[in-house]
């Protein structure tokens, strides 16, 4: 492949491993679409086949013609951690493959700590990669604002 290149973020949050994990990581696509995405009409995320688990292939579809697949290549349930790979793509470019990679470490004191590690399998610029690591930092921020909503009016 061409120029592979790569980048993590990382965020503590108060919020058990347990639940970013199955919650966030595990369910990203459709916390994105219902909590993320309302303000963007179009977008659609459709399950082409699998059960969610490793093989599960899922696309995501924005203004009823850009595509993009993805196939999740890892799952572990014990461990949180999971990993998923960009397998094709239609749009304004095209797409190579890119692979991300979740993980959550959960700390002594309840908290735990999200990590997420993107390659792209493309050239990129630095840009880029500063905007897919702000986009993934606003989607996990919304995501804790979610939950800690939810937890208080309980």
């Amino acid at each position: 492949m061409a120029n592979a290149t790569s980048f993590e973020v990382e965020f503590t949050s108060s919020i058990p491993a347990s639940k970013v994990f199955h919650d966030f990581v595990i369910k990203l696509f459709e916390f994105v679409i219902d909590n993320i995405i309302p303000t963007h009409f179009g977008m659609a995320i459709t399950n082409l086949e699998g059960d969610g688990g490793v093989g599960t292939i899922k696309i995501m579809t924005k203004d009823g013609s850009q595509q993009t697949k993805y196939k999740n290549t890892g799952l572990d349930l014990e461990n949180f951690s999971h990993s998923m790979v960009m397998i094709e793509g239609t749009g304004d470019e095209e797409y190579e493959s890119t692979s991300t990679e979740m993980k959550v470490i959960p700390s002594a004191n309840g908290s735990s700590t999200f990590i997420s590690k993107v390659t792209v399998f493309k050239g990129t610029d630095e840009g880029e990669i500063e905007f897919q690591k702000e986009q993934i930092g606003q989607w996990f921020k919304a995501f804790e604002c979610t939950v800690t909503q939810g937890s208080s009016d309980e």
